[in-house]
Order: C-alpha cells, then sequence, then structure tokens
C-alpha cells in the first residue's frame, strides 16, 4: 500500500495572487453593483409605475447582493494571515450606497 502524498505547499507568492484576482474580481462586482443601485434609482423616478416597481425590486435584491459581497471582503482579508505581503496592503473594500433619500415621491395611479 502507497503511502498518502503530502500536500503540496503553495508558495505565498501564488496566494497574493490568487487573493489580488479574488478582491479584483470582487472590486468589480462591487462597482456593477454601484451602478446597477444607480439605474435602480433612476427607474425609480420614471413616471411609469411599471419601471418604478422594477427599480424597488433591483433596490432590495442589490442590498442583499451587498451583504454577500461584505462577506467575501471579509474572507478576501483574512487571505492577510497567510500571506504576509498581502497584510501590508490592505484591500480597500469600495461602499455601495447603502441609504437613499426620497425628497419627491412619485404620484400613484
Amino acid at each position: 500500500m502507497d503511502a498518502p502524498a503530502k500536500p503540496v505547499a503553495i508558495p505565498q507568492s501564488e496566494i497574493a495572487l490568487l487573493a489580488n484576482i479574488l478582491a479584483l474580481a470582487t472590486r468589480n462586482m462591487t462597482n456593477l453593483s454601484t451602478l446597477i443601485t444607480q439605474l435602480s434609482v433612476e427607474l425609480g423616478h420614471s413616471p411609469d409605475p411599471h419601471l418604478q416597481r422594477v427599480g424597488q425590486r433591483v433596490l432590495a435584491d442589490v442590498d442583499v447582493l451587498s451583504k454577500s459581497l461584505d462577506t467575501q471582503w471579509e474572507l478576501i482579508g483574512a487571505l492577510a494571515r497567510y500571506c504576509p505581503l498581502l497584510a501590508r496592503t490592505p484591500l480597500v473594500k469600495p461602499t455601495l450606497v447603502t441609504e437613499i433619500h426620497i425628497t419627491v415621491l412619485p404620484d400613484r395611479a
């Protein structure tokens, strides 16, 4: 019977590369979420009630996505303990729109 193979240690530079790829992908998803939020707000200003409802639904969906992205940022930050280089380069998490102030409500038909 053969002895089990020893796990291969991944060099820290490869972990840093993976962490940077994950951070870039997460940053891009965060930026896309911000754009979708802005579009949803614009839909909410539409005179068309259907478009207003779509905008409101999408805002609720983006809120759920935002929470998942927060978790993803935390997990990426946790990679710092495996890669000292990553620990010296703080991950900057872009902020999503978390609150919208509405000053004029659309007319309800």
